[in-house]
C-alpha cells in the first residue's frame, strides 16, 4: 500500500488532467465527445489507477494498477499527437503536453520498481 496523495507522480497527473481538461473544452463541438472524451478519459484513467493501486496490499495488485497508469498515459500521448495534428491544439499546447504526459510516464515507470521483487 502507499499513499497516493503524497507521490508527485499523481499530483503531476492529477494537474495534468485539469490541463486536459481545459484544452480539449476549445475544441469544436463535434470533437468535444469525441477526441476530446478520449482524451479526458484517459488522462482521468492514469490518475484513478494511481489512486486505485493505492488501495492494495499485494505488490503485484499494485503493478498491476500502475502498468494500467502507464498504458493510459501512452495512450494519452497518442491522443494529444491526433488532436495535434487536427489542428485543435497550438504548438505551444502541443510541445508541453506531450514532455508532460512522457515525464509522468517515466516517473511511474520509476516508482513501480520500488514495488518489483
Amino acid at each position: 500500500m502507499y499513499n497516493f496523495n503524497r507521490l508527485e507522480v499523481y499530483r503531476r497527473a492529477d494537474a495534468f488532467s485539469d490541463v486536459v481538461r481545459k484544452a480539449t473544452m476549445k475544441f469544436p463541438k463535434f470533437e468535444m465527445y469525441a477526441l476530446g472524451d478520449q482524451m479526458r478519459r484517459s488522462a482521468d484513467s492514469v490518475v484513478a489507477n494511481i489512486e486505485e493501486g493505492g488501495s492494495k496490499e499485494s505488490n503485484a495488485e499494485i503493478l498491476q494498477y500502475l502498468r494500467h497508469a502507464v498504458g493510459s498515459s501512452s495512450e494519452l500521448e497518442g491522443w494529444i499527437k491526433r488532436a495535434g495534428r487536427a489542428g485543435y491544439l497550438t504548438e505551444d499546447e502541443l510541445g508541453k503536453m506531450g514532455k508532460e504526459i512522457v515525464e509522468i510516464r517515466k516517473m511511474l515507470l520509476g516508482f513501480m520498481k520500488r514495488f518489483r521483487k
